[in-house]
């Protein structure tokens, strides 16, 4: 018998070593899975009774270096005119719930024809606690430009889901949730403070990125571009990460300058945090499809519109 056939055998021998009799020719591939779930749970430790002051420094460090990437802003039709609503965005919801530890979330979905029914239920183990909340999203919406009605269709969906854990975490956990997004908010602003010159120019930079004038901004902040403040320059660039995960388009959030003016931003905008962040009409803006994502590792030293590249 040649060497080739020798490795050939030996190869054989190895791909079947755990095979049952009269299986069909490739049940190698196939090989028996028994228990191992058990074994890979039976690996992990033992839940231990949580430290409410390292949940909160763990979130105070992880806010501070996430920076936008934990809230959004977008506006809304009210009785007075156009408002602004911001909240936590998903990676906020999905990094609280990881740093509290000891919980499980869990999510399935009903189609009602024109819509999907996304059940969410966050369940914190340590205590037993558990709530269940439900988002309607519709497959209908439309969250990019593009003539592929299935992309569409399929981002919808991934879109609702985010909404759905993003909404029971935000409810479930808001005090942590609150904590976390106030956090990541005044230290974008604090970021943004120090180095005031190069900020506004990169954001006037995105802007053009995403082929919005700056007059068309200035008109919704009230300020000339050489005026933005830090808070300003903050306020824009979460408005932008809406249109560039697809939340919502430019012409929304900026509306061009033949339409009618819109009145500048109010120092109170309606935030959707704790239980006020259950409106199921608030987007996420930070964990939805992959195509829209921003790609960037650092958020503290990257460009704040990088996305939209």
């Amino acid at each position: 018998m040649t060497e080739a056939a020798d490795r050939a055998r030996d190869l054989a021998e190895f791909a079947n070593a755990v095979a049952q009799p009269n299986q069909p020719h490739g049940h190698a591939l196939v090989r028996p899975t028994a228990g191992l779930a058990e074994r890979v749970v039976g690996a992990q430790p033992v839940a231990k009774e949580r430290e409410e002051t390292k949940v909160r420094q763990r979130l105070k460090a992880l806010s501070a270096y996430a920076g936008e990437d934990f809230f959004y802003r977008y506006p809304v039709r009210g009785q007075s005119g156009q408002q602004y609503i911001e909240g936590p965005s998903i990676k906020l919801a999905n990094n609280v719930a990881r740093e509290f530890g000891n919980n499980v979330t869990e999510i399935r979905e009903l189609d009602v024809g024109d819509a999907w029914v996304f059940y969410a239920r966050f369940t914190d183990i340590e205590t037993g606690f558990s709530m269940e909340r439900a988002y309607r999203q519709r497959k209908s919406q439309g969250s990019i430009k593009s003539r592929d009605a299935e992309r569409q269709l399929d981002i919808a969906y991934q879109i609702g889901q985010s909404k759905a854990i993003r909404n029971v975490i935000v409810n479930a956990l808001g005090i942590y949730c609150d904590y976390a997004f106030e956090e990541a908010r005044n230290s974008l602003v604090d970021k943004i403070g120090k180095d005031l010159e190069n900020w506004r120019e990169k954001t006037i930079k995105g802007l053009a990125r995403l082929a919005i004038a700056p007059e068309r901004v200035e008109r919704i902040i009230g300020r000339s571009s050489k005026d933005w403040l830090a808070p300003d320059i903050a306020q824009i660039i979460a408005m932008c990460k809406s249109i560039v995960d697809g939340m919502a388009n430019a012409d929304e959030i900026f509306p061009p300058l033949e339409a009618s003016p819109t009145a500048p931003l109010s120092p109170t905008t309606q935030s959707q945090t704790g239980e006020k962040g259950g409106g199921e009409s608030a987007p996420t803006a930070a964990d939805e499809p992959a195509a829209q994502k921003s790609s960037a590792e650092h958020p503290a030293a990257a460009d704040p519109l990088q996305a939209s590249v």
